[in-house]
């Protein structure tokens, strides 16, 4: 692949002989030129694996040198080359300390210029590869990740809700975490978690076929409390780009390099979804115990049966805005829906939420409750232990040895036949104290089924939606 050269030129006379020189270079490719250093800094984060930057010493307004500064510290991984008439000492020690590579004379010759811009690419490709190899290399096992997808019976149900705490909950057990939304036209993580990033999923259609890890860091955001974050468009109609065949290039190259990626669905199905369920390791969909999501649930089932997606056996309901008050309790729910319901339901704590939601701040939810129904959802869904090399790969919802229950809950080979067990008891996500019994009301050690779901759970405190 030719090099790629992004040039900040402050006239249109100086911008066509560049452009003209290039013409007749057989390595490099002027992708775009900008006029003003502004445009020159977001022109580099628009345009995947470039190489060098261009700087004339006449582009404004700003001063150049500050413009080459912040460059620099935006992507410390290109190589930026100032292109100024004054040769002199003074000249390249600006240059340097500022962060730039060297100093191209505005009139060289194609020799040089083809040397110098050769150089500086090699050099931004190396150390590209290196701070690749860092972040994104596969265990020497080459275990593939796994994927999760979150779909909503229908809107407010708490769908990105439970796909951010879970995503969260991954995170505090050291697991590497891509949390996607895949919610096209309607998606909102960046305000359930407080974030501002130009890029999105959008960004990696074109490059469905090959993405690389160095478009993967720059377009993924990394959030400082774990996940790393991979966006859906800002502006809807983009959304119509992201179709099937981009969604299982762009979800294989994430599983490749995490050992959990949980994709926000949403509630409304279309290629990108439909794809994302069909690839996943287990499916869940969220819904609240009352008719309308129930006959949300079952028209997305169906609706998956019929296009050969994912069969309803092999989905699990998660159960939201729970209370042991509500008229529908999830045991009778699983009768309706036919599938597997999580032991664990989300209690209906709105206001709870409130704090983390209007924050954008997950970890600011502090009511013990959400706290550890999150923490056992998802040890329930394995998503606290790394993937191995035997269970990669594979639906949990394929287990038989344990009825149908996701690893987590499976009973040991040495139990007698009947016997069983419920989560495990060690301190998941920092959120449970694991030094004594937990109580008996399906969160533990099961010692009767008067209670199996936890219907003896506080009551409502509000609704549940998101």
């Amino acid at each position: 692949m030719n090099f790629r050269v992004l040039a900040g030129m402050p006239t249109s006379e100086t911008e066509m002989v560049f452009a003209a020189r290039f013409e007749e270079l057989a390595g490099a490719d002027l992708v775009a030129t900008r006029r003003t250093g502004t445009d020159l800094i977001n022109g580099a984060g628009e345009h995947p694996e470039l190489d060098v930057v261009l700087v004339h010493q006449d582009l404004g307004p700003a001063p150049v040198l500050e413009t080459v500064r912040d460059l620099s510290h935006r992507h410390p991984q290109l190589a930026i080359l100032l292109v100024s008439s004054s040769m002199d000492p003074e000249t390249f020690t600006g240059a340097m300390e500022a962060g730039a590579r060297g100093v191209l004379s505005a009139d060289s010759g194609l020799a040089e210029l083809e040397t110098r811009i050769a150089k500086a690419a090699e050099w931004s490709r190396t150390l590209r590869r290196h701070l690749e190899s860092a972040a994104f290399d596969l265990p020497a096992s080459g275990v593939r990740g796994r994927i999760v997808t979150v779909s909503g019976a229908k809107g407010g149900v708490g769908t990105t809700t439970c796909a951010v705490h879970l995503a969260m909950a991954a995170a505090r057990r050291d697991r590497v975490v891509c949390l996607v939304d895949l919610d096209l036209q309607a998606g909102d993580l960046p305000a359930f978690l407080n974030l501002q990033h130009r890029r999105s999923i959008a960004d990696l259609v074109d490059a469905a076929d090959d993405i690389s890890p160095g478009m993967l860091s720059e377009t993924l955001y990394v959030d400082p409390r774990g996940p790393h974050v991979l966006l859906a468009p800002e502006h809807g109609e983009r959304g119509e780009d992201v179709d099937a065949r981009a969604t299982r290039r762009i979800l294989s190259a994430l599983r490749s390099r995490y050992e959990m990626v949980i994709v926000d669905c949403g509630s409304n199905m279309n290629e990108a979804t439909a794809m994302a369920v069909e690839l996943a390791d287990s499916a869940v969909v969220t819904v609240t115990p009352d008719v309308p999501a129930l006959r949300g649930a079952q028209r997305l089932m169906a609706m998956w049966e019929r296009l050969q997606i994912r069969s309803h056996e092999d989905v699990y309901s998660l159960v939201t805005r729970h209370s042991r008050r509500n008229e529908i309790q999830p045991d009778f729910l699983q009768q309706l829906l036919g599938t597997k319901v999580l032991r664990t339901p989300v209690p209906a704590a709105y206001r709870a939420l409130e704090p983390g939601e209007n924050n954008g701040d997950p970890t600011k939810v502090t009511d013990e409750g959400l706290r550890k129904a999150f923490a056992r959802l998802a040890s329930e869904l394995d998503l606290l232990a790394p993937p191995t090399a035997g269970g990669s790969g594979s639906r949990i919802g394929n287990t038989t040895a344990s009825g149908g229950l996701p690893p987590g809950l499976a009973a040991p080979a040495s139990r007698a036949p009947g016997t069983q067990t419920g989560p495990s008891t060690r301190d998941v996500s920092g959120f449970l104290d694991a030094s004594g019994p937990q109580r008996v009301n399906g969160y533990g050690t099961r010692t009767g089924t008067s209670d199996p779901w936890g219907q003896g759970s506080p009551g409502p405190r509000g609704g549940f939606g998101g």
